[in-house]
């Protein structure tokens, strides 16, 4: 459900901890945890803030976007890929986070994870360009992730053969 900044003060104790704050702490211990089972489940929280565009401001200003990009071009473990890849996909609806990732990251690591075996990975990956491509930072991708894309039409899983379908309509709109 989205929220807004009273509902979200209303929500909150006098003596609690408010929204900026609490992603900070959890961008803290992302970053400090040894413990993998720790790390999922904070990638996995971040992943769900990244669902309400009330958070996005809290969560470039906070590190973030800049933890999901991290764990994209560091981590080669699905599940936290599946986490960091949701994350970015509920925050590329917004031109500021898309102009974000093009300025710290490029889009090459997202689109290599194209490559994934993993279903949930490529139709997060589809959804964000999707999001993505019709933004001033679009025209992201080389005629050889085009192709992909295109295979993925022929999918025997229905939602990423949608999606496929979906961003190939929208690309031959755009041009």
């Amino acid at each position: 459900m989205f929220s807004t900044k009273s509902q979200l003060q209303r929500r909150t104790p006098d003596n609690g901890t408010d929204r900026e704050q609490f992603l900070s702490l959890l961008v803290d211990e992302y970053l400090n945890s040894t413990s993998y089972d720790a790390k999922s489940q904070v990638l996995a929280n971040l992943a769900n803030f990244a669902y309400d565009p009330i958070n996005y401001g809290y969560i470039r200003d906070v590190g973030v976007l800049d933890v999901f990009l991290h764990v994209i071009n560091t981590e080669n473990d699905e599940k936290l890929l599946h986490f960091a890849c949701s994350g970015i996909c509920n925050l590329s609806c917004d031109p500021l986070n898309v102009k974000y990732i093009q300025e710290n990251c490029g889009w090459k690591p997202i689109i290599q994870l194209l490559n994934r075996n993993n279903t949930d990975i490529v139709a997060n990956i589809i959804t964000t360009l999707i999001y993505a491509y019709e933004k001033p930072e679009g025209k992201i991708l080389d005629a050889e992730s085009l192709l992909k894309i295109k295979d993925f039409e022929k999918s025997e899983d229905k939602k990423v053969a949608n999606l496929a379908a979906i961003f190939l309509q929208d690309v031959s709109g755009l041009n």
